[in-house]
Formats: structure tokens, sequence, C-alpha cells
């Protein structure tokens, strides 16, 4: 939940689950813990830095 009240990007992503997919609230936050753990490790595998743009790019 922490991720969701500080980091702008999920807290978008978290809006658009629950508004316009209609999912609940928990079952967004649980979505968006799968996608932060693919993030970090797709980070780690490529040794990149965190890019807000990607993020964005793959919701679309």
């Amino acid at each position: 939940m922490c991720m969701v009240m500080s980091n702008q990007e999920f807290k978008a992503l978290h809006h658009y689950n629950v508004q316009v997919k209609k999912l609940k609230k928990m079952k967004s936050i649980m979505k968006l813990c799968g996608k932060l753990a693919r993030l970090l490790v797709g980070m780690a595998r490529s040794d990149e830095a965190y890019n807000p743009d990607k993020i964005f790019a793959l919701a679309a």
C-alpha cells in the first residue's frame, strides 16, 4: 500500500485498475505487487535504473 501512496506511477495504475477495469482495491494492489516484482527482476537482469516511462508504455 505504501507504493501506491508514495509513487505517482503506481497511484495512477491503481486508479486505472479500480476505476476503469473495475477491480476491487485489494485485487488491484495485489496485481501491482506482481508488477513491482516483475519490474525489479527486469531491472536486476538488465542492470537498468527505474524508468517510469516504461511502466506506462507497458500499461497502455
